[in-house]
């Protein structure tokens, strides 16, 4: 009877989390883009210009796709995630994904999906993946991209320079925490009982 019970519980819990999973993207669906990029930038929404195409040098730029990934990781240990845009610049002026599909083997958004889901896999963990929902828009005929991050349920770490951080979202901002700072958070963040 008590095994029943547990189980019981745990398959409530894990469809209750998936429910409201599909809840927020609901909410997150039915957002005007243009409204969201005219509210700007702050605790739940990031703007990127580019992924890897570097726009001062006009060139690719690898290193760029690092800071895409650090905004990522900040959504992932936030409580609530986040919505990430790329294609649009910090001011919200749309700049568009053609410059990086130009840097990929398969220039379109099916190509820009998969290196971007590549790079997740790669540099934050392979299951976290299924907490980002890749959908994309067009506005002013320039095609952007959108991420729908919901937390993760384990601190994420991103590797720089071979030294694992973790990055928290402070504001409209994502920030790396020292180890006294991520010890003190951690806990508090991912405490089982809430």
């Amino acid at each position: 009877g008590a095994m029943l019970g547990l189980l019981t519980i745990g398959l409530y819990s894990f469809l209750h989390k998936r429910l409201l999973r599909i809840e927020l993207l609901k909410m997150e669906l039915n957002k005007n883009m243009p409204s969201i990029i005219q509210r700007g930038e702050g605790p739940l929404l990031e703007f990127k210009s580019t992924f890897r195409w570097d726009m001062e040098q006009s060139r690719t730029n690898r290193l760029l796709e690092g800071v895409v990934l650090k905004s990522l990781a900040g959504f992932l240990n936030s409580k609530h995630g986040g919505t990430l845009l790329i294609g649009v610049s910090d001011e919200g002026r749309i700049i568009g994904l053609e410059n990086d599909y130009q840097t990929l083997k398969k220039q379109n958004q099916d190509g820009f999906e998969q290196v971007i889901m590549t790079a997740i896999a790669a540099n934050l963990g392979a299951d976290l993946c299924s907490h980002v929902t890749i959908l994309f828009h067009v506005i002013d005929d320039k095609a952007i991209c959108r991420l729908i991050v919901s937390p993760s349920a384990r601190p994420v770490f991103l590797t720089q320079g071979n030294t694992p951080k973790l990055y928290v979202r402070t504001g409209g901002a994502t920030r790396d925490l020292n180890i006294q700072e991520a010890l003190e958070f951690a806990p508090i963040r991912w405490n089982r009982t809430q």
